[in-house]
């Protein structure tokens, strides 16, 4: 008989645990918690991210490979945004999109694994579908850890079963009847025999070089990442769903009206009024300012800081209305769909203008006074508002559109966008052109950037001012110096990577002066 084939259990309900497949994947989970130890342990993060990432993909798709359906959809196209959040700890440096990263990497791979082994309830388009994204990342994975144990003790018994435990059993007894015998013929040998009491004396310092501490840190790491894999990927195959993706009932679309739509007609109206208003104004402020230059007595500080966030948080007071309106507001008759739908599409238009406005105050702010991850992410949010305006605008005259699904499309292709937009190098390039114009720039604010701007900060490297040149010296040279200390293969970063080598192109000094001053790339 097969090894791994199903035994009997005396009716405790595991009889299907013992299958060759759940053995298979307790040797796999594993060999995932120690490729997780060597590329990830006291390791900076670097390429080891898409290894790992790949190996638990293959672990999963192997042991769910019976019940996969491979075709072109959004589960599927998961696998992009994933692999591109995991490949950023290996082309960029920005420590604070690493820790968004390593929170977006497993809910996105828990969502797509959910859905291509069709184990979620819900929709991944409808709100419910966040439940099964909670139970999918604590539910299933810590309600299934007590199937490792459980397989554990199975094979265990197994074992005492094959007639090889009572040989087991002979030798752990033969070692515990030695051990006072041992202890007896040791401490008359050392007394017999100086040189053997001195080669024994040795040993307390050999067991000395082995670190109990780093050796338990290992065994946790590869014990907990062991057992969360196989609790988690056991449940895709083990657990499934009830009322799958049937339950289209939960959509957001099929929700009944329970506002009057006179009522909302009504609102709308005075609301679009006051926007209609502030608009011409934004327009003759926004047109006569580029034209004519900034309203008198205002500076660019004023211009852009007064309403900045006044307008964005008017813009998100819209967006919850239309929403609102679109999802509850009760179907009337054609006539007043369509006021509706035009009062809906000038609320877009106003709110579009808004969010033009606030882009408008806040480059002027970013040209005087230069660029922070605020200010750019600022920037990007507006941008991912507007896109998401214009497709709410399309769902006003398309009843059909499901919203949702498309918000999560949009936001998660805009999360892809900001990542490999580089921000280090976007604040870095803007601040120091600035600088070459204006003379102003806050060298302490670009040395606490990543290892990204580096080569942008290079530039200053022979900029003309003694004061920014020493520091910007300082600050590379302690860069140098950092990455001049070699790194393992599993942390290997092209940002740090390409810093190093522009680096390595120039002699820098902890501290200049005099003819020391200015240095340039060695040829």
């Amino acid at each position: 008989m097969d090894d791994f084939s199903v035994v009997e259990v005396k009716n405790d309900g595991n009889e299907n645990l013992l299958k060759k497949e759940n053995v298979y994947l307790l040797v796999i989970s594993l060999l995932l918690g120690i490729i997780f130890d060597i590329l990830f342990y006291d390791k900076m993060p670097g390429i080891s991210c898409v290894i790992f990432v790949l190996a638990f993909y293959a672990a999963i798709l192997w042991h769910s490979r019976k019940s996969l359906e491979l075709k072109i959809d959004f589960a599927w196209l998961l696998s992009i945004p994933v692999l591109m959040l995991a490949l950023t700890y290996t082309l960029f440096s920005n420590e604070m999109f690493w820790a968004l990263n390593f929170l977006g990497i497993p809910i996105l791979v828990v969502v797509q694994t959910l859905l291509i082994t069709k184990n979620n309830k819900y929709p991944w388009y409808t709100p419910e579908f966040i439940g099964d994204i909670l139970n999918g990342i604590f539910g299933r994975t810590l309600g299934n850890i007590t199937k490792l144990f459980k397989l554990i003790v199975l094979l265990l018994r197994r074992k005492q079963n094959s007639g090889k435990h009572s040989t087991f059993k002979k030798v752990l007894t033969g070692l515990i009847i030695s051990i006072p015998l041992l202890l007896i013929i040791i401490a008359l040998l050392t007394s017999a025999d100086q040189v053997f009491e001195h080669f024994l004396g040795k040993i307390p310092e050999i067991l000395e070089n082995f670190n109990i501490g780093r050796i338990l840190a290992h065994a946790i790491i590869i014990i907990s990442i062991s057992v969360f894999a196989f609790g988690y990927i056991w449940s895709l195959s083990n657990n499934p769903a009830e009322e799958n993706c049937s339950a289209e009932k939960a959509d957001t679309g099929s929700r009944k009206g329970v506002w009057d739509p006179v009522v909302i007609i009504t609102i709308l109206t005075t609301i679009n009024i006051i926007y209609t208003f502030f608009v011409l104004i934004q327009f003759s402020y926004l047109f006569g300012s580029l034209k004519y230059g900034l309203p008198q007595d205002f500076t660019y500080s004023e211009y852009a800081r007064r309403g900045f966030f006044e307008l964005v948080a008017v813009t998100l007071i819209n967006f919850n209305i239309l929403i609102g309106c679109i999802s509850f507001t009760k179907k009337g008759s054609n006539m007043v769909c369509t006021v509706l739908r035009i009062l809906y599409s000038l609320l877009v238009f106003c709110t579009l203008v808004m969010l033009f406005s606030a882009h408008f105050r806040m480059s002027l702010y970013e040209k005087a006074y230069g660029y922070t991850y605020l200010r750019v992410l600022t920037h990007m949010f507006m941008a991912f508002l507007f896109v998401i305006m214009l497709i709410t605008l399309y769902r006003v005259w398309n009843e059909k559109f499901k919203l949702l699904r498309a918000y999560i499309i949009v936001a998660v292709i805009s999360y892809l966008i900001v990542n490999y937009m580089n921000v280090d190098v976007i604040i870095a390039r803007g601040n120091i052109d600035i600088y070459f114009e204006t003379g102003r720039i806050d060298v302490n604010y670009l040395t606490s950037l990543s290892y990204d701007a580096v080569p942008e900060i290079t530039r200053l490297i022979d900029c003309g001012d003694a004061e920014v040149e020493g520091n910007v010296q300082k600050y590379l040279y302690r860069v140098k110096e950092r990455l001049s200390e070699g790194e393992p293969w599993q942390s290997f970063n092209v940002s740090r990577s390409r810093a190093r080598n522009v680096l390595s192109g120039y002699e820098l000094h902890e501290s200049i002066d005099g003819d020391n001053r200015r240095d340039s790339p060695v040829q």
